[in-house]
């Protein structure tokens, strides 16, 4: 049965950042993020199919691709670095990142968790391992706020799956 209490309308409340292996305290706020926060999954597929039967008889999944794309309205140096891709010395100079890999908390509003109260949740994406960096445009214009375009490979790491999502009731503070 359809229930509205699962209809979520939400907004990004925070994306934080951290290297591989560092606690969630140590992570650091991306600010504030501009349109939609977009998480994407492609999945192909092998089709097995026998002589005996005329259709298919299984469907193997055999590669999956997982991005995220973070649209970045505060342009700090931090975040100039994260979504071209680079690394900037103490003169502002840039050099192209070698590979790391990072980890990334989105929170989000959640559903309504309790049909019988109106306490909203929060709604948290937790990836363990993603690479930052890819396809980045910077705009110059007068007329126009500058935004940064942060394009992210979720990497599967085997002891803990591709992404977590958790819904918890917010705290009142």
């Amino acid at each position: 049965m359809a229930d509205c209490k699962n209809i979520v309308v939400s907004a990004v409340k925070k994306v934080l950042i951290a290297p591989l292996g560092a606690d969630k305290s140590a992570a650091t706020d991306l600010g504030f993020t501009g349109d939609t926060v977009t998480l994407t999954s492609a999945v192909s597929y092998t089709e097995v199919r026998v002589d005996q039967r005329l259709g298919i008889v299984r469907r193997v999944p055999t590669e999956a691709t997982y991005t995220l794309a973070i649209p970045l309205n505060e342009i700090t140096i931090d975040n100039l670095a994260y979504g071209l891709g680079v690394d900037f010395d103490e003169s502002g100079f840039a050099t192209i990142a070698q590979e790391r890999y990072f980890q990334m908390w989105i929170e989000t509003e959640g559903p309504v968790l309790d049909a019988t109260s109106v306490e909203k949740s929060k709604r948290t994406i937790y990836i363990p391992k993603l690479s930052v960096g890819g396809t980045a445009e910077l705009g110059f214009s007068r007329t126009d706020k500058q935004t940064d375009n942060l394009e992210c490979t979720i990497v599967n790491c085997d002891d803990e799956g591709i992404f977590q999502i958790v819904d918890e009731e917010e705290s009142a503070s």
